[in-house]
């Protein structure tokens, strides 16, 4: 579903995004080159990465593309360096790189996928966010965090324990990092996005649907199995949101339009959490 830009909006800002070789980090980075942004694009996936700066290029010659694994904390440190060294300050981040993780419960959930979920999702806000808030008070004039987390950070989602905790963990450093940081003139909020149609969650949705051909295989009764399909279309709306939908509520809230918003946990779900 296409959105209209506004032509202009971020002219002179400095956005990085994490997680933007695709999906909603893409089409994020898609619209506010389209917006004027000066642009930092972050993501392991070198190859989708690579193809995504080359969309952006189009509209905004001088973004850059780094390779970069954000668990790791040198590495958000060197991303915000790289940034600073290539356009001399930073203005706004989008932490969107994350990971669905293995949906199991809690009995067939093992330390290592809860370790790598957290690291994946809770860890790189937490070490991308510390560096760019480090940056910002440096240059004294504020600026602007989105973190994407998820409804699952809102409410519960059968069958996924630990991306649920890691997003709850995602929206409590939100509102900490709001209230810590707003007398440097810092803004910090969040997206909460329902079923959207991106691949990250198609492959979550193909893994879910294999696991309950196998239970009923074994005899679970089919209604017991929660199914990720109806979740994915389970809101007001009765459909899921685009990449593009979710990048303009992004975008909104990163933008000075939404200068008197922060440490808000903004639902972009389609009315998902409303019943």
């Amino acid at each position: 579903m296409a959105r209209q830009a506004y032509e202009g909006r971020f002219d002179g800002k400095v956005m990085i995004i994490t997680g933007a070789a695709r999906g909603i980090g893409r089409a994020t980075a898609l619209r506010a080159a389209a917006e004027g942004a000066k642009l930092v694009l972050v993501d392991r996936l070198e190859d989708e990465g690579a193809k995504t700066l080359a969309e952006v290029r189009s509209v905004a010659p001088d973004a850059l593309f780094l390779p970069l694994d954000l668990s790791i904390e040198e590495n958000a440190r060197a991303m915000v360096a790289r940034t600073v060294e290539a356009f001399g300050r930073l203005d706004i981040a989008v932490n969107n790189a994350g990971v669905m993780g293995q949906p199991d419960n809690v009995h067939e959930l093992t330390k290592e996928q809860m370790d790598y979920t957290m690291a994946n999702n809770l860890y790189t806000v937490f070490f991308c966010a510390k560096h760019e808030l480090r940056q910002f008070i440096a240059q004294g004039d504020g600026g602007s965090i989105v973190n994407v987390a998820s409804i699952a950070g809102m409410t519960g989602l059968p069958g996924n324990p630990a991306y649920v905790a890691s997003k709850h963990a995602v929206n409590g450093l939100t509102k900490n990092l709001a209230l810590d940081y707003a007398h440097y003139g810092v803004r910090v909020n969040s997206v909460n996005p329902a079923g959207t149609a991106t691949p990250m969650v198609d492959e979550a949705y193909a893994y879910v649907m294999e696991k309950q051909k196998a239970a009923v295989a074994a005899g679970a009764d089919p209604a017991e199995a929660a199914s990720m399909a109806g979740q994915k279309t389970e809101s007001m709306l009765k459909r899921e949101a685009t990449a593009e939908e979710q990048a303009a509520s992004i975008l909104f809230l990163a933008s000075d339009d939404a200068s008197h918003m922060t440490g808000e946990i903004v639902a972009t779900d389609g009315g998902w959490t409303s019943f």
